[in-house]
């Protein structure tokens, strides 16, 4: 039979207690607060002790680690209860419960505490009856478990993990996936865009693969070596614009291929995984194409290219300007001008900045100036011998010149209402260093000019 508590209070030496070695709390917090009131007050709770063997003389801290670590130095004995009959299990429990309800475990020390319990014998029913937690609070605690320890350490140092962070974390079902992610990542911002990519990334394959089933079940072939509207193959009409989206898998989309399967000869349709779609497309000979003329889309798809490849060479013509100016000028001539004056005007193009911060100084691999500089010019090594607004003129040029980021257009003609208004205020600030622009290209960055019209295409 299981013997109670003794609860008469008595006084044990230091020496003969030691903290309990399954403590859930490893971190005992900051003890200056609590050593003074000891040193004014004394304990004023009582230690609960387990005996360590049967000649009591020496014991284990079952509730009051803290109280014990703040009393170093300034009490030689502490008030205890001892209590006996304890199972290990119960040990645990009691150690959790108590730090829970008095001093709050951190996040970990819970699912440490919550496993402690489990790998004893409690369940996650029995957990939540002993400390107050609800079942699924439990449930997603031990999935901190899961992860690394020396990894989780480790990201502990770097930025403090929220329960949002490890419950964003359990949507991932790959466990080393979780740790990968843990360990690459510096803030909590991070760690949830690095989540939501991976969660993405999974569905748009898992959708893929479940389309593809279907496509390999009618017989259409991927092709994977490009082809467009206006070459020998034109989109599937049954698609709209010939294709569908991975975001969703739909029975719609599946009854859709297999009617288009069935009014089309399968050698004749091939498909493309475009990584957010699927896009489809059929055989068209040349005596058909030529037959059939080209659509109102073909013609204002090749409007807009036209239109946009224009768009694109005055943007490169307007960095070049700008590069050019920028590499003219003098020390004297930036530093007659305060530096702080001119931050805010930069602010806009700042923000396009930290599009992409890690490729920002990676001058070797900077857009192509055509005519203005000679190939040799090492761009990187102006940049820092350069002063520090010279500096961020540098960068700005940089990000705005990137072609592949920063276009002024998207692929149907839609300006890039942020990437004009970067331009607008890069051009402000060199305009007060005497840059100008010629009518023409300041229309560009103005929005203004005729380069974002379709010409003789209706839309």
């Amino acid at each position: 039979m299981k013997e109670k508590t003794k609860s008469s209070i008595i006084y044990l030496n230091r020496s003969q207690l030691e903290p309990h070695p399954d403590n859930p709390r490893k971190d005992l917090g900051d003890l200056e607060e609590l050593r003074e009131s000891i040193r004014e007050h004394g304990i004023m709770q009582n230690l609960t002790v387990i005996p360590t063997d049967d000649t009591l003389e020496h014991f284990r801290i079952l509730i009051g680690h803290r109280r014990f670590a703040a009393s170093e130095g300034i009490l030689t004995e502490l008030p205890c209860v001892i209590a006996e009959g304890l199972s290990d299990r119960e040990q645990v429990g009691i150690m959790l419960c108590e730090n829970i309800q008095r001093s709050d475990l951190t996040y970990i020390e819970q699912a440490r505490g919550f496993q402690m319990m489990l790998d004893l014998g409690d369940t996650v029913e029995t957990i939540a009856e002993k400390t107050g937690f609800s079942e699924k609070t439990i449930k997603s605690r031990l999935e901190i478990n899961k992860l690394d320890e020396e990894t989780l350490g480790e990201a502990s140092e770097r930025f403090q993990l929220s329960i949002a962070d490890f419950m964003k974390l359990s949507k991932i079902k790959d466990v080393e996936k979780r740790n990968e992610i843990l360990e690459s990542v510096d803030s909590s911002k991070d760690l949830a865009y690095e989540v939501d990519e991976y969660l993405e990334e999974l569905t748009l394959e898992t959708n893929f693969n479940k389309y593809k089933a279907v496509l390999d079940e009618v017989g259409w072939k991927e092709d994977d070596r490009g082809w467009f509207v206006g070459s020998d193959y034109e989109r599937l009409p049954e698609f709209g614009y010939g294709s569908i989206a991975l975001k969703d898998y739909t029975e719609e989309n599946v009854q859709r291929i297999r009617d288009a399967a069935e009014a089309h000869e399968k050698d004749n349709v091939v498909y493309k995984h475009n990584y957010r779609g699927i896009d489809f497309a059929m055989k068209i000979t040349k005596a058909q194409k030529k037959e059939k003329g080209k659509t109102k889309e073909e013609l204002r798809q090749e409007a807009i290219d036209k239109q946009a490849k224009a768009l694109e060479h005055a943007r490169a013509e307007i960095c070049d300007e700008y590069l050019r100016f920028i590499l003219e000028l003098t020390q004297a001539e930036i530093h007659a001008l305060e530096l702080t004056a001119y931050k805010n005007k930069l602010k806009n193009c700042i923000e396009i900045l930290e599009k992409n911060q890690s490729t920002i100084m990676n001058f070797e691999h900077i857009y192509n100036v055509r005519t203005l500089i000679h190939e040799d010019l090492n761009i990187g090594a102006v940049y820092k011998q350069s002063d520090p607004l010279k500096k961020i003129f540098l960068e700005v040029w940089y990000e705005l010149a990137l072609s592949y980021r920063n276009k002024l257009v998207s692929y149907d003609l839609v300006k890039s209402g942020a990437t004009l208004r970067a331009h607008q205020s890069f051009y402000s600030t060199l305009f007060s260093f005497g840059f100008r622009l010629p009518e023409n290209l300041r229309a560009v960055i103005e929005g203004n000019s005729e380069l974002y019209t379709l010409q003789g295409v209706k839309k």
